[in-house]
């Protein structure tokens, strides 16, 4: 507690010298200490009482208790008073016992003076002791009452000075309650109505002393909560009555629990209990709220607000941190939490173990307040200023032990903040000054208060404007210093000017480093300057800033240590220091600030078309061209908004600054015209070049916005902006590049099981990223042959012994298989796709089908052995997916791939676009990665075993050419139409072959031979019977021969010419 040039501590370990106290242990003592000068002795003891302890025999004979046992009573353990001479002071002994045979009773004393002028003899001490009273030790034999009360652990003076409030944590097993002492005119009759209110004349009988002990029993008070850990008041309604606060920090499941009440006659119970108000609740389990308690008024709002600590409050649950809560009274008891206050301090420092009262310490108008955290090192006390809105969240000064003059304890901590006084100016500088004690270190620490100075400031000119080829002006800086309190004296202030420092387009004379003022209280105090400024047609529109920035001068300013500076003062620190003046150009334009009139006319792509196909272009530019049809417009820039994925490439251009991405938005912000106004009806073209590298294919559109501004006054801002929305589409051209090994085979000369390699190479030459693809390859597994006699069943490749490798930059491929012929089971899906059951006829006139027939057309001898994806890894497919299908299969079209030059009638196309009843197949499918344009291919491998002698079992016998193709595509299940994409593929083929000439059996020939002869016989008897071997002309030309000749010579002629 504070007094004028001194101080009362209670010293509650002191060792009393008085002489009935000398055998007694540590009574406790409460000092008045000096700080004057002119002190003979630093501190002397308060002699509140000197008796020592005493000891009433027949003690039951007696309606109190009267003996008394002072040994480690901690006398001076609270105090508390207004700060002045004639005011109360109240100092106690919670820990002073009632000594009795058979028990000990922990009632707590608290002793009254109505005056300190003297130490030896103070006037008019009362001792306030209601727990004495015997019947009430006990509440119906079953609970503690009185007897462990502790009276006086919290004591608080009311404001008017008029009642005491004094804690008893302890009555009635603990749930405690707060005993009321007020001074009232003398009553002749001294018995009270009511059984719980103590009434005792004064000496001189001109007062009554009373005292009121409320059950909590009768105030929803659970046990253990210890109500009257701390005491206060307030006017929380305003002008009406006084209400009184106080805490219970074990309440509510020890989460503590602050209560406003007041005291009223119950004529039922014929007691005065305590009525409740308003009940406040901690937050936190065991952290203590209602430690301490503080009521001001902390917003100057009329109403008295609330802070409650809670020095157990911890931010991890580790340690002690503290915290204190602060409640604006919003009127009508309705209190708001407007925050919690706490430390940096990590470790257990208990911030909020005391509250200190100091009043409106910087005279602003708001209530302020100081906070103690004893075991922050050796302890610091905290100082928060009101404001408009309640305490600031920050503390405006941090104040520390100092070991100057009385060096703190190296063992332990000095617990500095355990105890702060209120606030009390004891120098009459107008300002409060309060005292901190450290008990650990043995030593209360005062502080006195510097007086604030308010200093307004302003800067003059003779000129309003500068001319725009430059000119002189005249400045005048000029000073008014304002004292809150009413004492006041000579203000040194130390300033420095700045005159367009950025641009260095002024100069100042007679203007040294820093210069100096000398204030007197409600005078001005004015220094003039002459300045020069230069001609700069690039920065018109840009005024002339001058700022004066000031402080209080080194010799004026408070010291950091030493003593007191009794003409020092400080400058408010909620004030600013530091003043502008802006001096504008002469711009032509008719009001100082220009109005001008830009317009976006249009923006548009140079460059490339609408619709963008992704990837086509690495830059692409944006011009942007803007008009102005009003004053000049100085400072032109443009702000063009795109997407992040759309770079800007302002690296190597000056004017334009790139803001980081918000919401998947960059803003570039340029300088127009390299800085120089936009004149009326000008009109200027600005390219912007930006990297469309990294524009992804996900995007349908590109959408910018471009802002004009300024920084004269623009007349219409609706058309400083216009947007521009560009159509953009992905499309690849794809390659699949494939290549089976051997080539061909012959059954003539190889028989059995051949191993086969067949590798697909998947490669995008752009000009778009493919994504989302489908890769897809089918493998013919069996041929079942047209016969007369009916179809034979070939196993040509067993599907068992198919192995497949697959990967993309060192990546495995994630690989699935299907079979077309079998729709019972579904394997699960990896990926939310769906591809047609419908077979997909290629056209080679649809975009994305350009089948190429043979082997030769792409040239196959490029992609040979030594072009593979080295130490790939290589993935053996779990057979057991085979029995599901996750994905209808897709038959392959097959237009043109039959190799041309086959004879077709002695051709089997073993393949799974042709025959689809007489081939059984297994398709292959997998999702390809992203896959950006470049020469490095998504590459498959499959190898598998051909089985010739099933081939040569199914092949008839005009049949002699066996062709085996595995086809490959690619699909896109988002694009369904093939508009982002189009393939270029071969289908390459291995050929198996037989011999065309053989020999026939014996059998055939004999046939044929026998077969012959009868033919001929039967053909030649025919002709016989039809006479075709008669020759009757010749036999008649004979016959007449022979008769001509009969007639011409004799018998014996004729029979010559007949041998003849």
């Amino acid at each position: 507690m504070f007094l004028p040039s001194r101080v009362l501590v209670g010293a509650p370990r002191a060792q009393s010298d008085v002489e009935y106290q000398r055998n007694v242990n540590e009574t406790g003592a409460v000092y008045r200490c000096s700080f004057s000068p002119n002190a003979t002795s630093p501190c002397a003891p308060v002699q509140l009482d000197r008796q020592g302890n005493t000891n009433y025999e027949n003690e039951y004979h007696y309606q109190e208790i009267r003996s008394e046992k002072k040994d480690h009573q901690m006398l001076g353990a609270s105090v508390d008073g207004l700060g002045t001479d004639g005011d109360w002071f109240v100092a106690c002994a919670p820990k002073m016992i009632g000594n009795l045979v058979s028990f000990y009773a922990l009632h707590g004393i608290c002793y009254l003076a109505e005056s300190t002028a003297t130490t030896v003899n103070p006037r008019m001490v009362y001792k306030i002791t209601p727990l004495r009273n015997i019947v009430n030790q006990y509440y119906m034999y079953r609970a503690f009452n009185y007897m462990f009360g502790e009276l006086g652990f919290s004591v608080h003076v009311t404001d008017d000075g008029k009642e005491v409030l004094l804690g008893a944590p302890g009555v009635m097993t603990w749930s405690g309650t707060v005993i009321r002492y007020r001074q009232l005119p003398f009553l002749l009759d001294e018995s009270a109505r009511w059984k719980n209110v103590f009434r005792e004349p004064n000496q001189a009988k001109t007062l009554t002393h009373e005292t009121v002990v409320p059950n909590p029993l009768y105030s929803d008070v659970a046990s253990g909560s210890y109500l009257g850990y701390s005491v206060s008041s307030g006017h929380f309604l305003g002008t009406q009555k006084l209400l009184y606060v106080a805490g219970a920090p074990q309440s509510r499941g020890q989460h503590g629990e602050v209560i406003i009440f007041d005291y009223a006659h119950n004529r039922t119970l014929q007691e005065t209990v305590m009525n409740r108000y308003r009940s406040l609740e901690g937050q936190q389990f065991g952290e203590y709220f209602g430690y301490s308690l503080l009521t001001e008024d902390f917003n100057s709002d009329g109403l008295p607000d609330l802070a409650v600590g809670a020095p157990m409050h911890s931010h991890s649950l580790e340690y002690d941190n503290g915290a204190v809560y602060v409640f604006l009274n919003g009127g009508d008891l309705r209190f708001d939490l407007q925050g919690k206050l706490s430390s940096a301090f990590e470790l257990g420092g208990r911030f909020g173990t005391t509250l200190g009262k100091i009043g409106d310490c910087n005279r602003d108008g708001y209530g302020d307040i100081a906070i103690g955290a004893p075991f922050e090192g050796n302890g610091v006390v905290y100082i928060f200023l009101g404001t408009a809105n309640g305490l600031q969240s920050n503390p405006s000064q941090r104040l520390e032990p100092t070991s100057s003059g009385n060096p703190l304890p190296s063992a332990s901590q000095a617990m500095f903040g355990h105890a702060i006084s209120r606030g009390v100016d004891i120098d009459g500088n107008g300002y409060n000054d309060i005292a901190i004690g450290a008990p650990n270190g043995e030593a209360v620490y005062v502080y006195r208060t510097y007086p604030i100075v308010r200093v307004e400031a302003r800067i003059n000119s003779t000129k309003r404007e500068v001319p725009a080829e430059g000119g002189s002006l005249e400045i005048a800086i000029c000073w008014t210093a304002e004292f809150p309190a009413e004492i006041s004296f000579h203000v040194i202030l130390q300033y420095r000017m700045d005159v367009d420092v950025p641009m260095s387009r002024a100069t100042v004379s007679n203007r040294a480093p820093v210069n100096e003022v000398i204030l007197e209280r409600n005078r001005q105090e004015c220094k003039q300057y002459l300045v020069t400024v230069n001609a700069s047609p690039t920065t018109l529109h840009q005024p002339i800033p001058i700022e004066v920035e000031y402080e209080m001068a080194e010799r004026a300013s408070p010291p950091k240590d030493g003593p007191f500076c009794d003409h020092c003062a400080l400058l408010d620190p909620n004030e600013f220091t530091r003043v502008q003046e802006r001096i504008p150009f002469r711009t032509g334009c008719r009001t100082e600030t220009c109005v001008s009139d830009l317009k976006i006319i249009s923006i548009r792509w140079t460059d490339i078309p609408s619709p963008y196909v992704i990837g086509s272009t690495r830059v692409a530019t944006l011009e942007v061209e803007i008009e102005n049809s009003g004053e000049s417009a100085f400072l032109p820039q443009v702000n063009v908004t795109v997407p992040a994925s759309v770079q800007a490439l302002v690296k190597s251009v000056p004017e334009c600054d790139v803001s980081p991405a918000v919401d998947g938005h960059i803003a570039v912000l340029c300088d127009l015209n390299n800085r120089l106004p936009i004149r009326t009806a000008a009109s200027i073209k600005y390219p912007l070049a930006f990297d469309m590298t990294q524009l992804e294919g996900d995007r349908r559109e590109l959408t910018v916005r471009a802002v004009s501004l300024t920084s004269s006054k623009e007349q219409w801002p609706k058309d400083n902006e216009m947007e521009d929305t560009l159509s953009v589409r992905e499309f690849s051209q794809v390659d699949i590049l494939s290549k089976t090994s051997p080539q061909s085979v012959s059954l003539d000369l190889q028989k059995g099981i051949v191993n086969l390699t067949h590798r697909v190479d998947v490669q995008n030459n752009g000009p778009s990223t493919m994504r989302d693809m489908l890769l897809y390859v089918d493998i013919p597994l069996a041929y079942t042959s047209k016969s007369n006699a009916g179809g034979k069943h070939c196993q040509v490749i067993d599907e068992n012994k198919v192995r497949v490798t697959g990967s993309y930059n060192d990546t495995p491929l994630e690989i699935d298989w299907i079979r077309p012929n079998d729709d019972e089971t579904r394997l699960k899906s990896k990926f939310s796709f769906y591809t047609q059951n419908k077979a997909e006829q290629i056209d080679p006139g649809v975009s994305g089908a350009i089948p190429i027939d043979d082997n030769d057309i792409l040239n196959p001898s490029q992609y040979d052995d030594d072009y593979r994806l080295d130490n790939f890894y290589e993935q053996d497919v779990a057979r057991e997916k085979r029995s599901n299908l996750w994905v209808h299969p897709t038959r392959q079209g097959l237009n043109s791939l039959q190799p041309q030059d086959l004879p077709p009638n002695r051709t089997v196309f073993f393949n799974c676009a042709q025959n689809a009843t007489a081939v059984d197949c297994l398709q292959l499918q997998t999702r390809l990665p992203r896959m950006p344009p470049g020469p490095k291919p998504i590459r498959l491998e499959l190898h598998y075993q051909l089985d010739l002698d099933a081939i040569e079992a199914c092949l008839q016998e005009q049949e002699d050419i066996f062709v085996l193709q595995i086809l490959s595509d690619l699909e896109k299940p988002s694009d369904s139409g093939k508009e982002t994409y189009a393939v270029v593929r071969n289908n390459p083929h291995t050929l198996v072959t037989r011999s065309a000439s053989r020999s026939a059996p014996m059998w055939i020939y004999i046939t044929s031979s026998f077969s012959g002869m009868i033919l001929l016989a039967i053909i030649t008897y025919t002709m016989f019977r039809k006479g075709f071997f008669e020759r009757r002309r010749k036999e008649e030309l004979a016959m007449l021969y022979r008769e001509s000749v009969s007639n011409i010579q004799d018998p014996d002629d004729t029979q010559d010419l007949e041998q003849e």
